[in-house]
């Protein structure tokens, strides 16, 4: 939905501009766009109104970017979303308010709100955005098998100091590998001797995880990142069903 303050001799009126906008994509692109491109003319008169700062949030309220005094603000967004947003450099003089949101995952499915300020604090104008991430790899055993395949495979360039995380859907560590080597020590205690992956991961750029013994407990979304000075390289999500015998 978005909703723009038209300009008046005396004061500002919030009015309602199109209907509301829904996006799906599966996880495991590399981004998907939150779409806001303000017409010309009536970004035009925003302008003029003094446009401070363009602000994303999500639907817990948390602060995913903002655009404030000519720059992106990086260390006014929450840490789940820091180095996975872009927008426009010249957005000022573009209208072109859209979101750019790194390597997905269905946690981040739910609504965005953007709200533009003019320098006396006022919302000038407002879009939310809903959107919907689908778990596109899926796996199914049998409980009692002696392992499982999560696979993950990239083409992107993993030299250099390059990490890979294992989470679980319960926010759990399911394995780590850093500097060259695992580290079974940050692994939760219900995964320790549980998991292996490639010994040469980064040369066959295969983070694929194995999980020994899987149970009915294991089911659920696991979210391979991979990372390197903090900046997110890539995402990806399997969902394991496990079905007991």
């Amino acid at each position: 939905t978005i909703r723009a303050a038209a300009v008046c001799p005396t004061h500002l009126v919030l009015c309602c501009l199109s209907a509301p906008e829904q996006k799906e994509v599966e996880s495991g692109v590399k981004s998907v766009l939150l779409s806001f491109k303000v017409p010309h003319r009536l970004w035009f008169c925003k302008y003029r109104l003094s446009v401070a700062k363009v602000e994303w949030r999500d639907g817990d309220n948390r602060t995913v970017h903002v655009y404030q005094n000519g720059s992106d603000q990086p260390g006014e967004q929450d840490k789940i979303y820091r180095t996975r947003t872009r927008m426009d450099e010249n957005l000022l003089k573009t209208g072109d308010l859209s979101l750019t949101l790194l390597w997905p995952t269905d946690g981040d499915g739910g609504i965005y709100s953007c709200r533009v300020y003019n320098r006396k604090g006022d919302v000038l104008m407002e879009k939310q955005v809903w959107l919907k991430v689908k778990v596109q790899e899926q796996v199914e055993v049998e409980s009692g098998v002696e392992s499982v395949l999560l696979p993950c495979r990239t083409t992107e360039s993993l030299d250099g100091d390059v990490g890979v995380e294992w989470m679980d859907d319960r926010e759990r560590t399911v394995h780590v590998y850093q500097n060259g080597s695992d580290l079974p020590g940050e692994q939760h205690q219900c995964y320790r001797t549980r998991t292996k992956m490639d010994e040469n991961l980064l040369r066959n750029k295969d983070l694929s995880l194995t999980l020994s013994w899987p149970i009915d407990g294991d089911s659920g979304i696991f979210t391979c990142r991979v990372y390197r000075d903090g900046d997110v390289l890539m995402m990806k999500q399997v969902q394991l069903k496990v079905k007991g015998q």
